[in-house]
C-alpha cells in the first residue's frame, strides 16, 4: 500500500511574514496544503495569494480562541469577551457547557463562507487553531459542520490508548491536567464523533516546538511514515512584528521553514517512495 502524505501548514492568512514563509515552503520545500485564517489581518493578502498559487491545497483553519468573530459580538454572545474578542482557550473550557453550539456552528459557517468569497474556491478541508476544540461539546460542532459541507477533517486524536500521551502536552489547560483516564474517556467521545467524516488515517503533531524542529526529526518522522494518508502539522514563517506581539510560537517558525525546504527532506521524501499530497485524495479531487 502507498504512502501519501499531506503536509500542512497553519495559520495562513495571521501575518504577511507567514503567508509568504508557507508559500516558500510549497514552492522550494514539501509543504502541499495550508489552513486559512480568514478572521486575520493578512486575510485579504493571503487570499490573493492562493488564488495566484492553485497547486496549494488550502482549507479553513476555524476560530474561536484568538481574534474576534466574523459575525456581531452580538450575534455570538458566548463565544466572547466584553470586548468583542474571542475567549481564550482557558475561558472557554471553563465555561464550555454554557457556550452556545447554535453560535459556534453559525461563525464556523460564516468563515467557510468567507473563505469562498475571498479565495474564489472551494476549500479542501477544515481544521481548528488551537486545541481547544477537542473538548466534545466543541467537537461535536467541529464534525457535524463537516459533515454538512462535505468536507474532510483534521482528526489529531490518537488513534490508540498507547498514543494518549502523546495528545495532552499539547492541550490547553485544564484539559492537559485531567487524569490520563478522564482524558482517555474524552477522547474516545471525539474518536466516535469523528468516524463519521473523512479524515487522514493518522495525524503528526511533533514536528512543533524547541527541541523537536531539527532535521534529525523531520527525517525520522519520514521513515516511520506508515501506509496510507498521513497529515504533519506544520508552522513554517518569516518571523514578522505581527507574529512576535501575537503569538507565543514565533521564533521556530524560521527553523521550521528552513528544514522544509532543505534539500535532504525533498531526497529522502522520493528515496522512500513517499506521494506528497494535499486533502483533496480524500474527497477525490487531486
Amino acid at each position: 500500500m502507498a504512502r501519501y502524505l499531506i503536509v500542512n501548514a497553519d495559520d495562513f492568512g495571521r501575518s504577511r511574514g507567514v503567508n509568504l514563509g508557507i508559500i516558500k515552503a510549497h514552492k522550494e520545500g514539501i509543504v502541499t496544503s495550508t489552513s486559512f485564517m480568514v478572521n486575520q489581518p493578512f486575510a485579504q493578502e493571503g487570499a490573493s495569494i492562493l488564488k495566484d498559487t492553485p497547486s496549494l491545497g488550502a482549507g479553513v483553519h476555524l476560530v474561536f480562541s484568538a481574534g474576534r468573530p466574523l459575525l456581531p459580538p452580538e450575534k455570538v454572545p458566548s463565544l466572547v469577551d466584553s470586548q468583542g474578542l474571542f475567549l481564550t482557550q482557558e475561558a472557554l473550557l471553563a465555561k464550555a457547557e454554557r457556550v452556545s453550539q447554535e453560535e459556534l456552528k453559525a461563525e464556523f459557517k460564516a468563515q467557510i463562507e468567507r473563505f469562498r468569497t475571498l479565495v474564489g474556491r472551494e476549500p479542501d478541508h477544515l481544521d481548528c487553531h488551537h486545541f481547544v476544540h477537542v473538548h466534545p461539546h466543541f467537537f461535536a460542532v467541529y464534525v457535524e459542520v463537516a459533515k454538512e459541507e462535505g468536507l474532510p477533517i483534521r482528526n489529531p486524536l490518537p488513534r490508540n490508548p498507547q498514543e494518549v500521551g502523546l495528545i495532552l502536552g499539547s492541550l490547553p489547560s485544564p484539559l492537559k491536567d485531567l487524569p490520563r483516564e478522564v482524558a482517555s474517556a474524552i477522547l474516545e467521545v471525539d474518536q466516535k464523533l469523528a468516524g463519521s467524516v473523512s479524515a487522514p488515517d493518522r495525524f503528526i503533531g511533533s514536528f512543533f516546538g524547541e527541541g523537536a524542529v531539527t532535521l534529525e526529526n523531520l527525517l525520522a518522522i519520514l521513515e516511520s511514515l506508515g501506509e496510507g494518508v498521513t497529515e504533519l502539522m506544520c508552522h513554517p514563517a518569516f518571523v514578522d512584528e505581527e507574529l512576535l506581539s501575537s503569538s507565543g510560537y514565533a521564533l521556530p517558525r524560521e527553523k521550521e521553514l528552513e528544514i522544509l525546504c532543505h534539500p535532504k527532506v525533498r531526497q529522502r521524501v522520493e528515496e522512500l517512495g513517499i506521494e506528497l499530497v494535499n486533502f483533496s485524495i480524500l474527497s477525490g479531487r487531486r
